[in-house]
């Protein structure tokens, strides 16, 4: 295993990020880190907010920066080589393409226990990766 993909949500804890560096440090494998800014969430925020989907889709992908560059700084604190990606696109579809052209052998994703519908879109994305994504996938369960 020489590629590992971390995917980074908005939010999580970071019990996923430890795992992915703990792995990727174990098995000598560069840890790729994707944060995406989804085109729907872009919509769906500027919307809730009142403000333009330029200037929200900015703001998010200023935040998935500063999601990247701290995992780095973990990572890189512990020995482990990185890669950092902030993409926008339909999620499934940027990490199913991602996950082919950059080879990756392994997706670690964060799972948080999420309230009402914004929990229940989670988990029915948690479910579509395990479905469409070409490699294994490790459900990392936010708390333990």
């Amino acid at each position: 295993m020489e590629r590992i993909l971390l995917y980074i949500v908005s939010g999580e804890t970071r019990t996923s990020w430890n795992r992915a560096i703990e792995l990727s440090k174990s098995l000598s494998a560069t840890l790729f880190a994707l944060f995406i800014v989804d085109k729907e969430t872009v919509r769906k925020v500027a919307n809730l907010r009142g403000k333009d989907e330029i200037d929200t889709a900015i703001e998010i992908e200023e935040e998935g920066w500063k999601y990247l560059y701290h995992l780095e700084e973990k990572a890189v604190d512990s020995g482990v080589k990185t890669a950092l990606f902030l993409e926008e696109g339909n999620t499934i579809e940027v990490i199913r393409t991602f996950v082919k052209d950059k080879e990756i052998d392994l997706l670690i994703v964060g799972h948080r226990r999420g309230e009402g519908i914004g929990g229940r879109k989670y988990v029915r994305l948690i479910e579509q990766l395990i479905e469409y994504i070409p490699c294994p996938v490790l459900i990392e369960k936010e708390g333990g």
